[in-house]
């Protein structure tokens, strides 16, 4: 019998503002995102969101979104509940950036554990039972494992739709290595919440009033990039 090749589940093109937040509380915060004119409300519980990110043994997707190369990618495995033990229904993502826009290709991984002595062998099985395309799968097999994060996050839709915010905190890094990871050593952004404006490139001129109305730093964050740097 044939297996069934997975097609990509891909997302629409949008834009993404990220805005910084140092030594604010949590409530201060959203209380300036309850106050916006917008009328941003909650949409979710918040859920704690847990990320492997993977690249060359270069370090190129690092590279480029340090320097901000314009037509760029990050690899992950993202999942949402806890950071160690099972990994339930998590996803392969590819976000893509092109010029200054963004969209996801996102593909179903099998069920894993993430504990001690976790390597870059069993992402290689979970990636060939997950029967991913003959070219995603080629790529992976030259990817390795650099970066486990985590934080929690709380999301916020305006009135009208067009627009969410979504609040990271409680940022922590791990280093990831090829083999035998123990998961021993992390590194926290403790006093730092970043916050993220996402709309369709359709609602870009009417975003700039929304964006200015936010009362936080515009910022360039890569929350890959922080991690990497926290281990260098």
């Amino acid at each position: 019998m044939e297996e069934i090749i997975q097609l990509a589940q891909t997302t629409a093109h949008r834009y993404e503002r990220k805005f910084t937040v140092l030594n604010k509380s949590k409530a201060e915060v959203l209380l300036s995102v309850k106050k916006h004119p917008a009328f941003f409300r909650e949409i979710y519980n918040p859920r704690q969101i847990t990320n492997i990110y993977l690249d060359t043994i270069q370090f190129q997707f690092h590279k480029d979104n340090e320097k901000g190369i314009a037509d760029r990618k990050k690899v992950r495995i993202r999942w949402y509940g806890n950071v160690f033990g099972a990994a339930i229904q998590p996803k392969l993502e590819y976000k893509i950036k092109a010029g200054l826009t963004g969209y996801k290709k996102i593909y179903d991984l099998p069920n894993f554990k993430i504990e001690a002595g976790f390597s870059k062998n069993e992402l290689d099985i979970l990636f060939t039972k997950a029967n991913l395309p003959v070219d995603v799968h080629d790529e992976l097999k030259r990817l390795t494992p650099t970066l486990l994060n985590t934080y929690q996050r709380t999301y916020f839709q305006s009135l009208d739709k067009h627009f969410r915010v979504t609040l990271d905190e409680r940022l922590t890094y791990y280093k990831v290595r090829p083999w035998n990871n123990q998961f021993l050593v992390n590194a926290r952004e403790r006093d730092l919440q970043v916050l993220e404006l996402k709309y369709a490139p359709e609602q870009e001129q009417l975003a700039n009033q929304v964006a200015t109305l936010l009362p936080f730093r515009l910022d360039k964050k890569s929350k890959y990039v922080s991690g990497i740097d926290c281990f260098d």
